[in-house]
């Protein structure tokens, strides 16, 4: 994407999100929002045809992100298996392999931490709530279609129900964190990480029976 086209829509992503935090997406007109993001109306016109469709657009963007983290994860956890089976010591063994776990809640965190004050807004704000579900269900949909030809992982409704806790309790850490800021971002990290972690190795054991 040229740079002067992803600069454009990042401000006009930018000054969608100080709107919505004030009113609803359908209430907030071309005319705001170009103004806001410091554009005319032609300008936005060259990218998008309604307000709506730049919510689409960061949705999926945040979709193909994950997707790529996803995958990312999975290939540095099973490189660190691997180095671990051939002796090497790595330091926090449990959350590397074979699922890299730090790179998978850090990545995901820095989306959020882009977006802070509109996250923000999501976890204290219950208007919001639809919003929050939507990102939810972004995550849901990555880890759904990343682990589609998984062995044993073959009953959708058994991944749908997977994929749902691991969302669903990942959105629902982070906006706990930001509603209530009760420790430091560093030690809610490190025992995100852990209960992530753990969530995950229960989903992982619910396929064991379908294995030969």
């Amino acid at each position: 994407m040229d740079r002067r086209v992803a600069r454009t829509k990042k401000n006009i992503y930018m000054a969608f999100f100080r709107l919505v935090q004030t009113k609803a997406i359908d209430d907030i007109t071309v005319s705001e929002l170009a103004r806001t993001a410091d554009i005319d109306r032609k300008t936005f016109y060259l990218h998008y045809q309604t307000v709506r469709d730049v919510f689409v657009e960061f949705k999926q963007m945040i979709y193909d992100s994950l997707l790529e983290i996803l995958s990312e994860a999975e290939r540095r956890g099973n490189e660190n298996a691997r180095r671990l089976e051939a002796g090497e010591v790595l330091e926090r063994p449990n959350d590397v392999a074979p699922f890299d776990f730090i790179f998978f809640y850090d990545s995901l965190n820095s989306i959020m931490m882009e977006n802070m004050a509109f996250f923000e807004k999501l976890s204290k704000d219950t208007t919001f709530m639809f919003l929050k579900n939507d990102f939810k269900n972004v995550l849901k949909q990555a880890l759904m279609d990343h682990y589609r030809n998984w062995e044993g992982w073959d009953d959708d409704y058994q991944r749908s129900l997977y994929s749902e806790f691991i969302a669903a309790g990942a959105i629902s850490l982070w906006t706990d964190w930001l509603h209530h800021k009760q420790v430091t971002l560093e030690e809610f990290r490190d025992n995100a990480i852990v209960v992530l972690r753990e969530a995950w190795k229960m989903g992982t054991a619910m396929d064991e029976p379908y294995k030969e």
